[in-house]
């Protein structure tokens, strides 16, 4: 079995350090025996691991010629040919990814993908996961300590009250849009969004109503703050709505 050149290992953690990583963040482990050529495991999560691997494929074809059994009028023959493959937890869509490498210098590219996967699953699970499921979690609690009656309507000082909050919300969506930090595309969603909730505070309960929206809330916050200061920021408004 072949071994890879240190001058290509070298390419491959250069690689790394051009994503959201340092080569410092994996243990490298190459291999001169087996079919994998090398080994590159994440150091803070064991089931994130890249291989490369070297293949020996043998394909077996039928045909008719000078060699043809005189039962069956066909013979056949083995094609043997060395085949590469990148192997990688986690995937794009999946656990583990497998592709093949028309030429080994096409794996820094996957290693870089596969870094990009990486840190797309431990951010989601940080941001997105944690901080917004506690969040849902502490108006939830909100709600049943207000003493409110969930089954009421709201009558028409609480609607009012209703309106100037959002309204007031949207004025800080449109200062965002204003510093740049989102988009006028986004500023327009969120404006259909809020008009949206004003419109069912008129026709639902408030316990129905408050969840539908405090979720619906949350989502814009996962959507359109993209920093940690943008979520911050949402996040201190959707608390103030429910006070």
């Amino acid at each position: 079995m072949s071994r890879l050149n240190p001058s290509f290992i070298t390419e491959l953690k250069n690689a790394i350090s051009t994503s959201n990583f340092s080569a410092k963040d994996f243990i490298v482990n190459d291999y001169s025996s087996g079919k994998t050529l090398i080994n590159i495991q994440f150091k803070y999560n064991d089931h994130y691991d890249f291989e490369i691997t070297e293949e020996k494929l043998v394909e077996t074809v039928t045909e008719k010629g000078p060699f043809s059994t005189s039962i069956t009028g066909t013979s056949e023959r083995k094609n043997t040919s060395i085949e590469n493959y990148a192997v990688y937890s986690p995937g794009k869509y999946k656990n583990t990814d497998k592709i093949k490498l028309y030429n080994l210098g096409s794996a820094t590219e996957s290693i870089r993908d596969w870094c990009d996967f990486i840190y797309s699953e431990i951010s989601h699970q940080k941001d997105d996961e944690t901080m917004f499921d506690d969040l849902r979690e502490q108006i939830e609690e909100q709600l049943k300590s207000s003493g409110t009656n969930e089954s009421e309507p709201f009558n028409s000082e609480e609607i009012d009250r209703i309106n100037k909050k959002f309204d007031e919300l949207l004025s800080n969506f449109e200062l965002l849009k204003t510093e740049n930090k989102i988009t006028q595309d986004e500023l327009n969603k969120v404006k259909d969004e809020l008009s949206s909730f004003k419109s069912t505070a008129k026709v639902l309960p408030k316990g129905l109503w408050a969840r539908i929206t405090n979720n619906k809330l949350v989502d814009i916050a996962v959507k359109f703050a993209k920093t940690k200061e943008g979520k911050d920021f949402i996040i201190s408004q959707i608390k103030r709505l429910v006070e």
